[in-house]
């Protein structure tokens, strides 16, 4: 049973800060173990689409970095891909890092080099076998932002996903990872924007699914395993920072947790959105769909739905 550590928002304080109970929370999950000096370190991040007005904030990733620079003592590298719809319109990194800094987002708020994964191209990336049964994929294709660097760090912003369920640990810790005409491959043909509420066939959605989930071990296999996994419950929107757009959160703001196993994190999680939700129909479909999909997590060797939750303030 895997150990999933949450710092809750509880008993704020002058020296409980949000800041604070994010440097207890990589404390207690021992995160710098075996981080080397001249350590190669990238953390994937989520930044927010114009519109979208619930990303995190850049001081919430820089407690990250700013742990890793002090065991590495290099500056970690901080990443996230082209929007989708920027690769499609072949605008590339330029519209994307104008709209990553007009949110806050560089280097010196982030405390890294904040890069973009896969390049301006969005295509750069070396390949991988997914090594799981029954693979539709057989290998991906891994943005070079994460893949040539030796460990990496998933902070994930937590929010409702229309295709996967939920963006969590095993959405940004994969597909979000990849390359983007891998990403066009795993989604096979699917809509990611789905603004109009419109929902794909059912085997439809499953195929994609099972194939973003073989993103997950793509990615694991591309890191050898050295990969950490932090989940910031907080402004937990109906829809992802991708999108331009969001309705209000779902739930009050839960904390932070963090864990080595994807699956056991992203559990976790959903049961703390579940235990806490406000009147929410989209949380109510996540709930049912997105608990299959930790099945299938499990089934293919990603991790274990159970685990162990240690609980501070």
């Amino acid at each position: 049973m895997s150990e999933v550590f949450w710092v809750d928002t509880s008993e704020p304080g002058f020296d409980n800060s949000v800041e604070h109970k994010l440097k207890r929370l990589l404390e207690i999950c021992s995160a710098t173990d075996g981080l080397d000096e001249g350590a190669r370190v990238s953390l994937k991040v989520n930044t927010s689409e114009e519109g979208y007005e619930y990303g995190l904030r850049p001081v919430f990733l820089r407690v990250a970095a700013d742990a890793v620079r002090m065991a590495t003592q290099r500056s970690p590298i901080l990443c996230d891909g082209l929007k989708m719809v920027d690769y499609r319109r072949r605008t590339k990194g330029h519209a994307f890092m104008d709209v990553a800094r007009g949110k806050g987002y560089t280097s010196d708020s982030l405390g890294g080099n904040f890069v973009i994964n896969g390049g301006y191209s969005g295509d750069e990336g070396n390949s991988y076998p997914c090594r799981v049964p029954d693979s539709q994929l057989g290998g991906v294709e891994v943005g070079t932002a994460v893949c040539r660097t030796d460990v990496l760090w998933v902070l994930s912003h937590v929010t409702l996903n229309p295709l996967f369920g939920l963006g969590g640990a095993l959405f940004n810790g994969g597909f979000e990872c990849l390359a983007g005409r891998e990403r066009e491959r795993v989604l096979g043909g699917l809509d990611l924007y789905l603004f109009n509420g419109a929902r794909p066939p059912a085997e439809q959605l499953a195929g994609f699914r099972a194939r973003a989930l073989e993103g997950t071990a793509g990615v694991v296999q591309a890191m050898g395993g050295r990969v950490l996994y932090l989940n910031y419950v907080w402004d937990v929107t109906p829809h992802p920072e991708y999108f331009p757009f969001s309705g209000e959160p779902v739930v009050p703001n839960q904390g932070f947790l963090a864990a080595r196993d994807p699956v056991s994190l992203d559990a976790a999680t959903l049961d703390l959105l579940t235990a806490n939700a406000q009147r929410s129909a989209p949380l109510a479909t996540c709930t049912q769909e997105f608990s299959a999909t930790l099945a299938l997590a499990e089934a293919m060797g990603l991790g274990a739905r159970a685990y162990d939750l240690k609980r501070m303030a």
